[in-house]
């Protein structure tokens, strides 16, 4: 278990991102707050991702933690989860490699953490712009789409809307608590982070501001377009009535929300 010093672990898995990631730790090592450490997990890339990780870490040798790990392939959620399951800290951020933070994206997330914690699981996630591979304004607010008002005022909307971004996200080690370990039918590490906080009982607020560039290109493991819909809400699109019952079944299991206020959220959902 890897211990942190600071008050945030940045958490980030890598694979193959070396024709983006150098931005991406050039825009961490500029932020504004600098009471964080970065804990990269690499998944087995085979181009220069990890020699671009060491020079930064050559740089900045008391800021960043490479976890070494057997097992190789597990997947952007496993390899997020790995990362949260082997470093102890107050406070937790999921990075993507391929996106770009903007200057004051960990003290403003900070700071809305703050206000809102208590010792329930707290979770904060901001708004973010999304930009084509030159980093050209595809969409100036992602959360115009994603109804966030609407989330607001209903909450439990989480289920079947995916409200919350995994890279613009930070949450307190009680959070941590609530989400481990990983349930084996969650397919994203986010997600299932945000409805074990709101399941168990936690607060997830939400910034309007903007604090990352989010990358948009053919690569994506995970598409801004596919992000504005839960796993459970995407399941159910793909495979229609049969599904529908599986994923009601699995919230059941989970979460123990009943049939009738999953059927519910369903019909709230279709209005927004």
């Amino acid at each position: 278990m890897e211990h942190n010093n600071y008050d945030i672990a940045v958490l980030l898995a890598t694979y193959n991102g070396g024709k983006y990631i150098w931005e991406q730790l050039e825009s961490l090592f500029q932020q504004s707050c600098k009471q964080f450490h970065l804990y990269v997990r690499d998944d087995g890339s085979s181009d220069d991702t990890m020699k671009i990780v060491e020079e930064f870490r050559q740089k900045y040798p008391e800021k960043i933690t490479i976890l070494e790990d057997s097992q190789k392939h597990r997947g952007a959620a496993k390899s997020f989860m790995y990362l949260l399951e082997n470093v102890d800290s107050e406070y937790f951020m999921f990075c993507d490699q391929d996106d770009i933070w903007l200057p004051e994206k960990i003290e403003k997330t900070f700071a809305r953490m703050k206000e809102a914690e208590g010792t329930a699981p707290v979770l904060v996630a901001t708004d973010l712009r999304v930009v084509d591979e030159q980093l050209s304004p595809i969409k100036e607010s992602f959360n115009e789409d994603l109804k966030i008002d609407v989330f607001r005022k209903h909450p439990e909307l989480i289920c079947v809307r995916h409200v919350v971004t995994g890279c613009t996200m930070m949450f307190n080690h009680a959070a941590k608590l609530a989400a481990l370990p990983m349930s084996l039918r969650a397919t994203m590490h986010d997600e299932w982070v945000a409805l074990c906080v709101h399941f168990k009982g936690g607060v997830i607020s939400i910034l309007d501001d903007a604090t990352i560039l989010y990358r948009q290109h053919t690569s994506n493991t995970l598409g801004a377009e596919q992000a504005r819909k839960g796993f459970f809400a995407r399941a159910i699109a793909r495979t229609g009535q049969k599904q529908f019952f599986q994923v009601a079944k699995l919230l059941h299991k989970d979460f123990g929300l009943s049939y009738l206020k999953f059927l519910m959220y369903k019909i709230l959902y279709s209005w927004f």
